[in-house]
């Protein structure tokens, strides 16, 4: 009888703390950087069109990080069942939960995508999107919805190898697609080498495409490298189980993820009343933060996998390490962001458009909102670390402070008697709060878990 193929695992229950966690955050950051890549590029090629096209790509992105979170949740969801079951070194449930779980994926992408083409208009209009800016929407979305099961896939995939350890082939699979992308991107908007210029939605092709690649990839390193794809009956009969499992974290963990995109979009409506270059600025801003934050979601991304390991271990002095490195960590790194973001924010603002009045409220946002960075991070590893060890509603609850209690009418109340970077001073408030809440509420069930 054949031998079964094991899937290649990285013990984080043994060896230095800081090690495990440079060694995993580092190509992660990369990949994460190469990824969010995609919308720096976009946005420069597309700041090239003219600032209706940038207008436009402000509403766009708030819906795309809507299904992103959505996967974001659910990836949080198989890596904190599957780094305990690696924990337990259990071949059997790995294989189980990870097969099971992508095949939930791909139901769930496909249903975003009917969802989606159905309620085009609706959608942008509440959003507040004008006659001018519409067309252009539907013109981008109408291409880009096809796009969820080639990034829902590779990223619950791309959770899976986290949980055993490996982030380092995830990381080059991002940063070739993000290489992949940004050739495409003027090659199909603007009809170099002879392929038609396609325009703004160039840029929902070349996303497509390169998503469809990465997409194949990690399929292909699941199924031959990591060996945890398995179609036999024997495991799809768990699925109904298996999904509940992953769902326990997976539902909260969206619920926490896809929470600030939906403010996020909300309050890209309440911005609108203050003209289309509000909008555009927003949307150049926040993804100058999404870069500068990279550091932040990559570290999040790898704690969880440290502490579902360490947890099935039971290691919880190993467990405290990691929460003071990462508390640390954050705070640093958010205040070098923040300085470094307040010297080069103009200059970064003209790198997508020289209209005068985006470019001023970009500077706007670059100076106030970084000043809460460090304590945005630690927002983003505490709630992962919640997920890992199976608590997953504390992250809903400090989601929801931060975004609908605090950030939202907060937003809304500036927007109704004061300027636009009162709003920006409010968010960062916002940040600062959440980031105390969670620091000492990750302390708290450390604790309790300790005494059970």
């Amino acid at each position: 009888m054949a031998k079964e193929k094991q899937s290649p695992r990285v013990d984080l229950t043994v060896g230095p703390v800081h090690h495990h966690l440079i060694r995993m955050a580092l190509p992660m950051a990369l990949g994460l950087l190469a990824s969010m890549s995609f919308t720096f590029v976009d946005l420069y090629y597309i700041g090239m069109l003219g600032k209706d096209e940038l207008a436009a790509m402000g509403f766009i992105v708030r819906m795309v990080m809507i299904i992103i979170s959505a996967s974001i949740g659910l990836s949080a969801g198989i890596s904190s069942v599957l780094a305990r079951a690696a924990g337990n070194k259990d071949q059997n449930e790995i294989k189980t939960l990870a097969t099971n779980t992508l095949l939930f994926t791909v139901i769930l992408s496909f249903t975003f995508t009917v969802i989606g083409l159905l309620t085009i208009d609706p959608l942008f209009r509440v959003m507040g999107a004008d006659d001018n800016i519409l067309p252009l929407i539907r013109e981008y979305v109408t291409i880009w919805y096809f796009s969820p099961l080639f990034i829902m896939v590779p990223m619950t995939g791309g959770s899976v190898m986290r949980a055993l350890g490996d982030t380092g082939l995830q990381g080059k699979l991002m940063l070739y697609s993000a290489i992949a992308n940004a050739v495409l991107d003027p090659i199909l908007i603007f009809g170099l080498f002879g392929f038609p210029e396609l325009g703004f939605s160039g840029a929902a092709w070349a996303s497509l495409i390169t998503r469809f690649i990465s997409f194949s990839a990690i399929l292909y390193y699941l199924t031959f490298r990591f060996h945890v794809i398995c179609l036999r009956p024997e495991t799809l009969s768990k699925f109904i189980v298996s999904i509940k499992r992953t769902l326990h974290v997976g539902i909260p963990a969206t619920a926490t993820n896809m929470i600030i995109p939906i403010v996020a979009a909300v309050i890209i409506s309440i911005i609108a009343r203050y003209g289309n270059d509000a909008v555009a600025a927003t949307n150049v801003a926040t993804t100058i933060e999404a870069l500068s934050l990279v550091l932040f979601f990559a570290l999040s991304s790898v704690v969880g996998p440290f502490l579902g390991q360490n947890l099935g271990a039971g290691n919880f002095a190993r467990i405290e390490e990691c929460i003071k490195m990462t508390t640390l960590f954050c705070l640093v790194w958010g205040g070098l962001m923040a300085i470094l973001l307040a010297l080069l924010a103009t200059t970064m603002a003209t790198l997508f458009t020289d209209e005068t009045g985006i470019v001023k409220i970009t500077t706007s946002y670059l100076l106030i909102v970084p000043i809460s960075y460090g304590l945005y991070g630690l927002v983003m590893s505490v709630n992962a670390m919640f997920n890992s060890i199976g608590k997953p509603v504390p992250g809903v609850f400090i989601s929801t402070l931060r975004v609908f209690v605090l950030q939202l009418p907060l937003v809304y109340i500036a927007a109704q008697f004061y300027s636009l970077e009162i709003a920006f001073m409010f968010i960062s408030i916002s940040n600062i709060i959440a980031g105390i809440v969670g620091y000492f509420w990750i302390k708290k069930a450390l604790s309790e878990l300790k005494t059970l």
